[in-house]
């Protein structure tokens, strides 16, 4: 698995919960409140990736539930970086569409008549 940096923001809400003694609370991750993390999906995505585990509640409603950090997750919060697994790409593929027409309008004449 390579090695890859996290996102800033990620790294902020992975050091918070590393200084707190008990597990936070998922409204109290929300540490910017923008449109990025009003619904908090990016809580899901955390767990996700293997940075966060849920120590109680459920996705359904992630403010309500409390989060601790995995191994991968302490990891990342001390270096910045961790070990990502690579996810292969599926090409899909190019669906034939019917071919457009192009109508030919009359051309335009220059000088004479």
């Amino acid at each position: 698995m390579p090695v890859l940096p996290v996102a800033h923001f990620t790294w902020q809400v992975l050091r918070t919960i590393k200084r707190s003694p008990q597990p936070l609370t998922g409204r109290a991750l929300r540490l910017v409140p923008n449109r990025r993390t009003k619904d908090g999906t990016f809580l899901t995505e955390l767990v996700d990736q293997g940075l966060l585990s849920r120590v109680t509640g459920a996705a359904s409603d992630p403010f309500v539930a409390t989060y601790a950090l995995t191994d991968r997750g302490e990891y990342a919060a001390e270096f910045g970086e961790c070990d990502m697994p690579v996810k292969a790409r599926t090409i899909e593929p190019a669906t034939t569409s019917r071919a457009k027409t192009i109508k030919k309008g009359k051309g335009v004449r220059r000088g004479g008549k």
